[in-house]
């Protein structure tokens, strides 16, 4: 594949993730206990033998940086092979913060221009799925195409997405981003493949216009006056971009519907550990359908759950239908359902938190949080004897004085 050249879109932050992406971009988001999102599309590309990747980030980029190195994890170290985080800059000929998807691109043209390559894979960080893309770029091939599209097969249609409509031949013959009514059960993954020079010049077209982003300006413009065609992906995809999304996916891992073993992610497992290898988990309590991550201690119950590595869960103390992060101490006696605890909190003894009783939807975020999650946001200190009601959210450093937190609240 030295023809193509990835650009991972990595730039994001995401709103409908409330405090868990406030300091983080979602890329870099955990999931499964170890990984991170941006670990699926890289691992991809190292699967199908991509050899160069660039990596257009923007918002909170640290966490990233950190979490990519130098690409070792992806065998992305070699003479011919490298990985580069490519940030917005500022040089003789000036810039700016990226306006968009589109605009990530064309701001790093002399960036492609340096590989030369004959096609461009442009694929977004925050999607969950594990994919061959060698097929795709035949396809790509094959159709002499100036514009390959990725959509996969969604039943239940939501405005949150971009849809396509195709023809017998897989020609794209319309696409629309984000409609009120859904035309079709298409659904873009965010993953084209263009023929560079056709869309380096679409782009500086389009960057008079100021247009910014791939499914809103780019795709519908481009399908009249080019050969634009659609390739439809078969196997498991999230979005995880809202908070039922994000805990929905984790989920599927402990309902069977993810291998990961045969998936074979890759990903950075000394960035938490502090240059240390983790010590094997510890339980002396009862798990049931849980991942148990390295270094975890379960001196109590975890049922349904997913623990990162580092999480001490005290003699007595319960964990249900959660999702915890790295290194979070959990209390004797506490109980926690259907709860997302960020990294580095502390849960008091005999707290309960979660959907225990009433359920009412957020007061705050109300089409965010309505289905019983409640979020503890990073370094969260929880007293002990702390009820919390289902749909909360806590805060990072948020104080919390009162033992009873109303369902539905939110903590500042």
């Amino acid at each position: 594949m030295n023809n193509i050249l990835a650009l991972v879109l990595a730039g994001a932050r995401v709103d409908e993730l409330l405090c868990l992406a406030e300091t983080r971009a979602k890329a870099a988001m955990p999931i499964f206990g170890i990984y991170r999102i941006i670990d699926f599309v890289l691992s991809n590309l190292m699967h199908s033998g991509i050899d160069n990747v660039g990596i257009l980030s923007q918002y909170r980029p640290h966490g990233l940086v950190r979490h990519i190195g130098t690409g070792e994890h992806w065998d992305f170290m070699g003479r011919k092979r490298g990985i580069r985080m490519l940030t917005p800059y500022i040089g003789l000929k000036g810039s700016d913060w990226y306006q968009g998807t589109a605009d990530a691109v064309y701001q790093n043209t002399d960036y492609i221009k340096e590989f030369r390559p004959e096609h461009i894979l442009v694929a977004a960080a925050d999607h969950i799925y594990r994919m061959d893309y060698k097929p795709l770029i035949n396809f790509h091939l094959r159709n002499k195409a100036d514009a390959t599209i990725c959509f996969t097969k969604m039943k239940t249609r939501s405005h949150r997405f971009g849809y396509g409509i195709i023809n017998k031949k897989k020609q794209l013959v319309r696409y629309l981003e984000k409609p009120s009514s859904p035309p079709s059960d298409l659904v873009s993954m965010t993953l084209y493949v263009f023929r560079t020079e056709f869309i380096l010049d679409i782009l500086k077209d389009n960057a008079i216009e100021s247009s910014h982003e791939f499914g809103r300006d780019i795709i519908p413009k481009i399908i009249d006056h080019s050969r634009s065609f659609a390739y439809v992906f078969q196997g498991y995809w999230a979005y995880a971009r809202t908070i039922k999304s994000y805990y929905e996916t984790n989920m599927d891992l402990l309902k069977r519907k993810i291998n990961l073993y045969k998936w074979q992610i890759r990903t950075n497992l000394l960035e938490r550990c502090r240059y240390r290898d983790r010590t094997p988990a510890y339980i002396t309590g009862a798990v049931t359908n849980s991942i148990i991550s390295d270094e975890c201690r379960i001196e109590g119950k975890v049922k349904n759950s997913i623990l990162s590595p580092g999480v001490h869960v005290a003699r007595g103390a319960e964990v249900a239908d959660s999702i915890i992060f790295h290194d979070v101490l959990i209390g004797s006696k506490a109980r926690l359902r259907k709860v997302i605890c960020d990294k580095d909190s502390r849960i008091g003894a005999q707290s309960v938190i979660g959907g225990f009783g009433k359920t009412i939807s957020s007061r705050q975020f109300d089409k965010l949080l309505n289905s019983g999650i409640t979020i503890l946001g990073k370094n969260s200190s929880i007293p002990k004897h702390t009820r919390i009601g289902a749909n909360t959210v806590i805060y990072p450093a948020a104080c919390i004085k009162a033992k009873h937190i109303q369902p539905g609240s939110t903590v500042i």
